[in-house]
């Protein structure tokens, strides 16, 4: 046990050291430009279009519904675009790249961000298919659909751009492991992590830099939407109600200990302004643990976490 921390804190000192190099440490706030950012009516994608807008870029910030922007209009005003659509409608998408070309003119875009995405939760031995097709269409199939539309303004043309854009995916911890509960969710993220690689590496001729960023529990409203699917769906007829129903009560630890969303538009910022971004920034250290540690040893620490060690122990006596 004790090599393996010590392999744990090796790597995270690693990277932690290799994550400054390229990075400028001090920003100015010379440099400007237009980028689109998926799902900000709430939570990260809000705050992410908010660090970006006070640091003097130009957002255009997708929702579902236009009373979902009003607040971003109301204090950014022409600082920020709302593109009314559903990442999951081609052509809502279509209609939002036209909206942001006639915008731009002759200028490029200088990022597109990832963001929206849901979170819907259950015994995937028991979890409607329909809820998981839904999850992997958003947090996936929209990823896609999104990032194809918006290429040639990122700089994926026939003649070659001043400054190509770059694209950030809001990935997660999850992508890298997965709890119980969460396999449909973790799925979808384990899906962007390959996507960014597969992104990355065939937009290297044209210079758009890809990164995923992946962060644990950010304060957002995922996860009162979480608990609003939860709701929805009973597995109290199922061999998991008991587990199910702790695997609730401990969401609100996790949120507690949720870190602001702040840190994430500050780590975007980063990253847009780096010489050289990387193709990934874990945001938590569970990220390392669950990469390096042997799985069944994983297992255990996951289960006590969660409370359901006992409840396990019980069941296969």
């Amino acid at each position: 046990i004790k090599f393996f921390y010590f392999v744990v804190s090796f790597v995270v000192l690693t990277d932690f050291l290799f994550s400054k190099i390229g990075d400028p440490m001090n920003y100015d706030n010379k440099t400007k430009g237009s980028v689109v950012v998926t799902g900000v009516s709430t939570g990260i994608g809000k705050s992410i279009a908010e660090g970006l807008m006070q640091s003097g870029f130009r957002v255009f910030g997708s929702v579902r519904k236009p009373a979902d922007a009003s607040d971003l209009v109301s204090r950014y005003q022409d600082q920020f675009v709302p593109l009314i659509m559903d990442v999951c409608d081609a052509s809502a998408v279509e209609a939002a790249v036209t909206t942001v070309s006639d915008y731009l003119g002759s200028e490029s875009l200088f990022a597109l961000i990832n963001n929206a995405g849901i979170s819907l939760s259950g015994p995937i031995v028991f979890q409607p298919l329909d809820e998981i097709r839904k999850t992997m269409e958003v947090n996936f199939f929209a990823v896609i659909r999104v990032t194809r539309a918006f290429l040639p303004l990122l700089g994926m043309t026939a003649e070659k751009v001043e400054r190509p854009g770059r694209i950030i995916n809001i990935g997660s911890v999850s992508g890298t492991m997965t709890a119980p509960f969460m396999s449909a969710y973790s799925a979808s993220k384990h899906a962007v992590e390959a996507l960014g690689q597969g992104f990355r590496r065939e937009l290297i001729p044209y210079g758009i830099e890809v990164s995923t960023i992946e962060p644990g529990f950010v304060q957002s409203s995922l996860f009162e939407k979480s608990r609003q699917s939860m709701n929805d769906q009973d597995y109290s007829r199922t061999p998991y109600q008991e587990m199910w129903q702790q695997f609730n009560k401990s969401l609100p630890e996790q949120e507690k200990n949720a870190i602001p969303a702040n840190k994430v538009n500050a780590l975007v910022l980063r990253i847009l302004k780096a010489e050289k971004p990387h193709p990934r920034y874990p945001m938590h250290p569970i990220w390392y643990v669950a990469r390096y540690l042997p799985d069944r040893f994983f297992d255990r620490l996951i289960f006590r976490a969660m409370g359901l060690a006992g409840m396990i122990d019980r069941i296969r006596s």
